[in-house]
């Protein structure tokens, strides 16, 4: 697989394949002919966050949009596919900010934020998430757009078909230890400041809890580690 490198890569809400173009509106048109002054006939890339990067020519320029004439495209295996990391919504909103920025750069494309006994910070700014998800996108020059969804209650999470990964310190195994298989859907379970109650836990009825490190981390600390392991 072909990995890029050193370009500006852009986002595209609207793509035609039939016609073979795509279009930049708003903050990324701006981006693209604004910030970085490209004009028609210029090269540019951009993803349309499913998998796919383009490489395309710049056709034509309006007012608040412009058009590209997609010459290649370049289709990425989303290796995270069968993954959901369930976040709690930290106290500190840019220790939350920062962990899922690093998890996008690492490849994690499936978040879920939850509130928990021990949550102190109880709202959760998905719009703001969503933008600093699409910077880390582009930045790293991944092809797949996280999802983020929010749940106010721990029990929401339980509702699911995937086997459901508790982290905790006095986890028995160690992830880098513990065996998956790629035919199941995994739900990664992280722990707020001062931890998951003995009740979350039960609720939550894991498949697994594994620690991370003989050392007590920060929650952002945990998360970003596991995604480097995993991925």
């Amino acid at each position: 697989m072909e990995y890029l490198s050193d370009i500006e890569l852009y986002f595209c809400k609207t793509k035609n394949f039939e016609k073979n173009f795509f279009v930049l509106e708003g903050e990324e048109f701006k981006h693209c002919t604004k910030v970085m002054r490209n004009k028609v006939g210029y090269k540019i890339f951009a993803t349309d966050g499913v998998g796919n990067i383009y490489e395309a020519s710049i056709e034509k320029i309006d007012k608040d949009s412009l058009t590209a004439k997609i010459l290649n495209v370049r289709t990425y295996h989303n290796n995270s596919e069968n993954i959901t990391f369930c976040i709690p919504n930290l106290k500190n909103p840019e220790r939350l900010k920062f962990a899922l920025e690093k998890c996008t750069e690492l490849g994690i494309t499936d978040f879920i934020i939850f509130n928990s006994s021990r949550t102190i910070n109880k709202n959760v700014n998905i719009e703001r998430l969503n933008k600093i998800v699409l910077a880390a996108l582009k930045q790293s020059l991944r092809a797949h757009l996280p999802k983020i969804q929010f749940k106010d209650h721990l029990n929401d999470i339980n509702k699911t078909n995937k086997k459901i990964i508790v982290f905790d310190q006095h986890g028995q195994t160690d992830l880098i230890s513990f065996s998956f298989s790629e035919n199941e859907e995994y739900m990664f379970v992280f722990g707020p400041e001062g931890g998951l109650t003995i009740d979350e836990k039960d609720l939550l009825n894991p498949t697994a809890t594994l620690k991370l490190s003989d050392n007590r981390l920060r929650s952002e600390t945990a998360i970003i580690k596991a995604a480097s392991i995993l991925l």
